[in-house]
């Protein structure tokens, strides 16, 4: 992997937050180095991962929270 293509730099890219001349030095980078093109598939990867993850409560986890709550007004 290039010295010079830090991680920071590599999940600046993955979301399209890198300054463009660092973008363009980037790319090429990842024309050359095999290595450094699997870490940035590897971020892609799991950027999408994330990106899919749930965003909300389980029902359960919801009526768990809605049966304690209840539960302290009846003790009241």
């Amino acid at each position: 992997m290039i010295q010079t293509s830090t991680q920071n730099e590599l999940i600046q890219y993955v979301y399209d937050e890198l300054a463009d001349d660092a973008c363009a030095q980037l790319e090429s980078a990842l024309m050359q180095d095999t290595e450094l093109a699997e870490g940035c598939s590897d971020l892609l990867l799991l950027q999408q991962l994330l990106d899919g993850a749930a965003k909300a409560p389980s029902e359960r986890s919801v009526q768990n929270i809605l049966n304690y709550s209840k539960s302290l007004s009846l003790q009241s």
